[in-house]
């Protein structure tokens, strides 16, 4: 009897080994085929959805956003087109055409549009990641199937305008301003950058110290009277500014509007060009709003990055005391 059942469950185990091969198989053969989608050629993507399109426009290597030329998040772009690049169809699910629990309906769907010029080179609809977590759920072109595309790359596509937006202000490379000017109110400071040899060692055919590396000249930064400011301080407004992104834009006439107005803090930098920014409080305390010579356009920046440069801004002044004795 015992040999029965082992014989038994044997044969089981083949039959579904069989059918799991033959669905697997069948599910594969009727996959449609997809062109590799050559993203170099890509000039535009336009995605429809339920609170309306979203067209990103590529020329070169820049992308911009709708049709009022928003610089795009080159990041959010490259995920886009390497999900195109690598996309692929792993399973056929359903032929019935029931799309909404798959949220590929017309108010849970995303469709996107791929264009090279004026001719489509590739369509597809995405609904919901599939419950597997690593599949989603799509349609090609007007195929009413559904189909497994393989990822979970909904995230994607799926931001509004504001979430596709460059949010960069300010960029540039921290050791090559070579002049500051900050104010508040009526008290404003200039600061110079100074380098200085390092003392020469005493054992002149040694120019390393103990770590092995060379002496480097001392930097330090002195206000209009030659006397030297805080450079851990510096450090800290500068590395705040180097890479500033603001959380969102304010309308677009938001710059115009805040030109004339007195700014609360001003920061100019001075490299081979001049950088400046202002800052100002916002009609709520959990933000600041900003312009910036390196964006045309107004922002809003949080309150934590906002009020670590004006503290910074503030004890370069002499308006508080030092970052140390404040914390």
């Amino acid at each position: 009897m015992k040999k029965e059942y082992l014989i038994l469950t044997a044969l089981i185990l083949i039959l579904g080994a069989y059918v799991l091969f033959h669905k697997e198989n069948r599910d594969h053969t009727n996959l449609p085929e997809i062109k590799k989608i050559d993203t170099s050629g890509v000039t535009e993507i336009i995605l429809d959805k339920k609170d309306g399109p979203i067209r990103l426009t590529g020329k070169g290597d820049a992308w911009t956003l709708t049709d009022k030329a928003y610089p795009a998040n080159l990041s959010a772009v490259k995920n886009i087109l390497d999900t195109l690049k690598t996309f692929k169809l792993s399973a056929l699910v359903s032929g019935k055409g029931d799309l909404n629990r798959y949220e590929l309906d017309e108010g849970g769907r995303i469709r996107v549009r791929v264009m090279a010029g004026e001719k489509v080179v590739f369509e597809l609809s995405m609904g919901k990641t599939a419950p597997t977590g690593n599949h989603t759920f799509v349609m090609i072109g007007n195929d009413q199937n559904v189909y497994h595309a393989d990822g979970s790359f909904r995230p994607y596509f799926d931001k509004s305008v504001a979430e596709f937006r460059d949010k960069k202000v300010v960029e540039f490379k921290q050791e090559s301003i070579r002049k500051i000017t900050i104010g508040k109110g009526e008290t404003f400071k200039i600061f110079s950058l100074t380098k200085k040899s390092a003392p020469a060692p005493k054992d002149q055919t040694d120019k390393k110290d103990k770590t092995g590396k060379k002496d480097e000249p001392r930097v330090s930064w002195n206000d209009e009277n030659g006397i030297p400011a805080d450079k851990e301080v510096i450090e800290s407004l500068l590395s705040s500014l180097s890479f500033l992104e603001c959380d969102d834009y304010l309308n677009d006439s938001g710059k115009d509007e805040l030109k004339d107005a007195t700014p609360l803090c001003l920061i100019r930098l001075e490299n081979d060009t001049v950088i400046e920014v202002k800052l100002f409080p916002a009609e709520t305390e959990d933000r600041f709003t900003g312009i910036s010579s390196m964006n045309p356009y107004a922002f809003f920046l949080d309150q934590y990055t906002g009020k670590d440069m004006v503290s910074d801004i503030e004890t370069l002044l002499g308006l508080t005391g030092s970052k140390e004795n404040k914390e």
